[in-house]
């Protein structure tokens, strides 16, 4: 195993320069092990198979699985619930999907488009929901962009704190905002190689790799969200929290695992 280096996930200007801080978020990253990033990996596989692999051709299984689909791209029930409901009132969610999958557009159209269409919804809501049909149907073509990525409304998310600044991430509208996303994304594989988490063992399988990045990401996001948490509250409040695997898990739609 490779020794694990924070200095990737955690940078000086992300936060306080408190050295307490910088000690809770050595403790928080030594939370999370290659063999989580892994089975977080496989748990997505898993996922794809059984609810996105076919989604292009087969419409009778997206009107059926929309709930789990809308479980999977978001990481709350109430926004879920949300989703599904907004569907359920209307017939368009097999149209818009299916262009959504399959139009010849470029993919950063697409997903403008989508987001235009259900301007009803809240916009972050949308992109996830967008984001998370094209990237868990084909996760080696397209990417997420969920608001614990990047939060243009806030300026907030970890790859934000990856890329040391908001300026690669700053776009006019989201055809650009996902281009942008995407090309972030690519750059934090990098960052993941100089964690110890980034393994050959989560690269050799090409069906866990597709989804490596995802897991790394989520589990970053919770290693500096989990960090800042404990170094503001006591060590017995820090002691409910759900382990940092668990909460990688929450933020991918994933159900947690027993510890």
């Amino acid at each position: 195993m490779q020794p694990q280096q924070p200095s990737h996930i955690v940078k000086q200007k992300t936060g306080p320069d408190d050295p307490v801080l910088q000690e809770t978020l050595v403790d928080a990253l030594a939370q999370v092990s290659p063999a989580d990033v892994i089975s977080i990996a496989d748990e997505l596989s898993a996922r794809h198979k059984r609810i996105f692999l076919n989604l292009k051709t087969d419409s009778v299984s997206l009107t059926s699985s929309f709930a789990d689909i809308a479980a999977a791209v978001t990481h709350t029930k109430a926004n879920a619930r949300t989703l599904t409901n907004y569907f359920a009132e209307s017939d368009l969610a097999g149209k818009l999907i299916t262009e959504l999958l399959i139009t010849e557009l470029p993919v950063p159209v697409r997903v403008a488009i989508f987001v235009e269409k259900v301007n009803a919804l809240d916009t972050r809501l949308a992109l996830e929901l967008a984001s998370g049909l094209l990237h868990y149907t084909s996760p080696n073509d397209n990417w997420l962009w969920t608001r614990w990525l990047w939060d243009p409304t806030t300026g907030t998310g970890i790859l934000p704190l990856l890329a040391g600044s908001t300026h690669n991430l700053r776009a006019e509208n989201f055809a650009d905002g996902y281009a942008r996303v995407g090309l972030v994304t690519a750059m934090s594989m990098k960052f993941g190689e100089g964690t110890g988490l980034w393994t050959d063992e989560l690269m050799s399988n090409k069906k866990r790799a597709q989804f490596a990045n995802s897991a790394f990401l989520a589990c970053a996001y919770n290693v500096y969200l989990y960090g800042t948490t404990s170094w503001r509250l006591s060590r017995e409040f820090n002691n409910l929290l759900p382990s940092l695997p668990n909460m990688a898990r929450k933020l991918l739609g994933l159900p947690k695992v027993k510890n």
